[in-house]
């Protein structure tokens, strides 16, 4: 009687078997009444842009494994599939074990319940990168150059699935892009990050983060790098790359590191945490920087979420750190995606002053990267940003770390709260806050 009260108890998520309509992958999932307000959706769906109809369906599986199991481990549910290749199934262990030294609190409790392990074989000789045009896999893509990496570019990661004209130039700039370098790319699509609440994610979990984020710090790696598992087959892919973020230097738990990603296998195919012994400046110095005076090219670089303009914004926290990051080099940022002006470095100024720029963990780390590359003399002015400089080496940045730490956090646990009331309450607060910004604009 116990053990069938236990199991009733389990926390569980089936997966159907994937059907395959076109180059859709679509899964169906099956999950415990507890588990119900964390998905959006019971669909989950990737959409390639190459025949995946040949891809054994061991493989097949990889993508939705790959997308539920952080949020299983953390939840302490189990997983269901009737195929999965072994060796991935393996590595699931492995990358478990890292995780789970890295957030004790959480159960990681689960069991991925597999019919059928394939031992897949591949014959794959190529390399891909996971290629998203910012400055990390843009510069891993020169290091590479050589190899002529197969680029993989991914809608409804950072790009989300509604921008649907912001992704179409997206896909003629790097169609373009790919061209001129005589080398492959293909575009996923996927709601790997809709059919999840992600918002409760990050009330629920992001407060164990880096950056008090469920995409940040728990899930990134690992499920963008299953997304590429049928293509890796399909196109004879046998060593898959995924650009740094960061350097051992930094001592946060991050959801692409070289113990998960690494860790990471199927079949025959290799991962590569590419460039984790190079910092984000010294990629810009040393690779960018030689790229651009030796062929006389400015790549196009993408690093801004907001999608508000053609590429990138200009104004947001991720713009700053790559167009600081460029023009200390000497890069001109307008040449490689940028729209800045005589006045950006001056206003710069002023919002860190204000502490108008909100730094976690991770960005705190970034801008301390480039304050420890700043020259006692620089050898330029660009856009007037000699003066910036000069201020900026110096500058204390625990002044905007702490606020944003404090707040973030506060309104993290709100966020908790809101979310563990019934749908009914959330309704009425969703609809006063909406109201009370509509009239605070009007007033204004």
């Amino acid at each position: 009687m116990t053990m069938t009260k236990n199991r009733r108890r389990r926390r569980y998520i089936r997966v159907t078997a994937p059907k395959i309509c076109g180059t859709r992958l679509l899964f169906k999932l099956d999950y415990s009444r507890k588990l119900k307000a964390y998905f959006s959706s019971d669909r989950f769906y990737v959409e390639y842009d190459e025949d995946i109809d040949s891809v054994d369906e061991s493989i097949l599986y990889i993508p939705v494994v790959s997308a539920l199991i952080p949020f299983a481990w953390a939840t302490g549910a189990d997983i269901y599939v009737r195929k999965l290749d072994k060796t991935f199934l393996e590595s699931l262990t492995k990358v478990k074990m890292v995780m789970k030294k890295w957030y004790p609190m959480l159960p990681f409790s689960t069991k991925v319940n597999v019919k059928e392990a394939i031992l897949s074989r591949s014959s794959g000789t190529k390399y891909g990168l996971l290629f998203s045009g910012g400055i990390d896999s843009t510069t891993s893509y020169i290091r590479h150059r050589d190899k002529r990496p197969n680029l993989i570019m991914i809608c409804g990661a950072d790009v989300p699935l509604s921008k649907k004209e912001f992704w179409k130039r997206i896909k003629m700039e790097y169609k373009s892009f790919a061209d001129e370098e005589g080398v492959d790319i293909n575009f996923i699509k996927t709601n790997m990050r809709q059919f999840l609440n992600e918002k409760l994610l990050d009330a629920e979990f992001g407060r164990y983060g880096s950056d008090l984020s469920w995409w940040g710090s728990f899930y990134h790696g690992i499920a963008l790098l299953g997304l590429c598992a049928p293509l890796t087959i399909a196109k004879h892919i046998g060593n898959l790359l995924i650009a740094s973020t960061y350097t051992h230097k930094f001592k946060y738990p991050w959801g692409s590191h070289p113990l998960i990603d690494e860790n990471i296998s199927w079949a025959d195919v290799k991962v590569i945490h590419d460039g984790y012994n190079l910092s984000r400046q010294e990629k810009i110095r040393y690779i960018l920087k030689r790229f651009i005076n030796g062929y006389g090219r400015y790549p196009p670089l993408r690093v801004c979420y907001s999608q508000s303009q053609y590429f990138n914004c200009n104004r947001c926290i991720k713009c700053y750190l790559s167009i600081i990051g460029l023009t200390l080099e000497g890069i001109d940022p307008n040449k490689c995606g940028f729209n800045i002006g005589s006045e950006f470095f001056v206003a710069l100024k002023k919002d860190f002053i204000k502490g108008k720029l909100k730094l976690s963990d991770d960005y705190f780390f970034l801008f301390r990267d480039i304050q420890e590359h700043i020259p006692e003399k620089l050898d330029h002015d660009l856009y007037y940003s000699k003066e910036f400089f000069e201020w900026f080496k110096n500058y204390d940045l625990r002044r905007n770390y702490k606020k944003h730490r404090i707040k973030s956090l506060a309104l993290l646990s709100l966020y908790r709260i809101y979310y563990r009331l019934p749908k009914s309450f959330q309704n009425v607060i969703f609809t006063l806050n909406a109201l009370f910004y509509f009239t605070l604009r009007r007033v204004s």
